[in-house]
Formats: C-alpha cells, sequence, structure tokens
C-alpha cells in the first residue's frame, strides 16, 4: 500500500485515515517550534516567537538589487558565537540563513549610527574600494 507508493505520489487515504490523519499532515500545518516542543513532549503553549523587526519604509530609498558578496575579517571566537546565537534562536526570530542574520544586525547598527550622528538620515552610499585602504585610522 502507502509503502509501495512512489516517491512524490499522493498518499494512500485509507492508509493516512489508519493514521488518524486525513489530507495534510497536522506536524507539517504546525509552526516548526510547535512541531519540536511537541515531539519533546513539553507542552506547546511555549511563548510566542520573537519575529524581527520591521524596517520603516523610506520613500526616498531604491528598490535593492540582487545582494552581492561582502567579505571581512573577524576573530574565530566572535565567529564562532555569531553562529550559536544565530543557531541556537532561529526557531524564535525565524532568520532564515545566516546571510539573513547578518544583515539583520547590520542593518540595526547602522539605524541606529544614522540616528545618533546623522538626524536619523541615511548618509550617501559608498561603493566597495571608496574606502582608505591601508593602515587605520589613529594608529
Amino acid at each position: 500500500m502507502a509503502e509501495n507508493r512512489r516517491r512524490g505520489s499522493a498518499p494512500d487515504k485509507e492508509a493516512l485515515a489508519a493514521l488518524g490523519t486525513a489530507g495534510v499532515s497536522r506536524l507539517r500545518k504546525a509552526a516548526a517550534s510547535d512541531v519540536v516542543t511537541e515531539l519533546a513532549g513539553q507542552s506547546a503553549a511555549a511563548p510566542a516567537p520573537v519575529e524581527p523587526a520591521a524596517k520603516p519604509a523610506k520613500a526616498d530609498r531604491p528598490a535593492k538589487a540582487a545582494p552581492k558578496k561582502t567579505s571581512f575579517y573577524q576573530q574565530e571566537e566572535d565567529a564562532d558565537r555569531m553562529r550559536a546565537a544565530y543557531l541556537n534562536t532561529q526557531l524564535h526570530t525565524r532568520y532564515r540563513s545566516l546571510s539573513e542574520f547578518i544583515n539583520a544586525a547590520i542593518d540595526e547598527k547602522v539605524s541606529a549610527l544614522e540616528q545618533t550622528y546623522n538626524g536619523g538620515q541615511e548618509w550617501p552610499p559608498l561603493a566597495a574600494r571608496e574606502i582608505p585602504q591601508g593602515k587605520p585610522l589613529g594608529s
């Protein structure tokens, strides 16, 4: 019956009824955190996940093009800590990738700097290699 069906084909309704399910699995309908807590034997009434903060819409901001790779140097311990924070909060924050997590963190910091030092206005954008390279200022 169900074990003989081809991958990608519709499940046998009789087999689903025998398992106490009909149509789409209730686990597929549940949020990922509900499934994890239910499978762990905990109540599914855990605190609501924290959604990433929505960015305020800015009328003068042009539509963003496809993402481009950015590289930077980071201490190994900081990179390990960042990956751990992303992975251990993924079910709560709903960031789908480490890149999305990093972009949200950078946007939060840049917005705070713009608010503090530029009256909440965005600075004119700088393209790659427009920042002076070489020995850092003050060293």
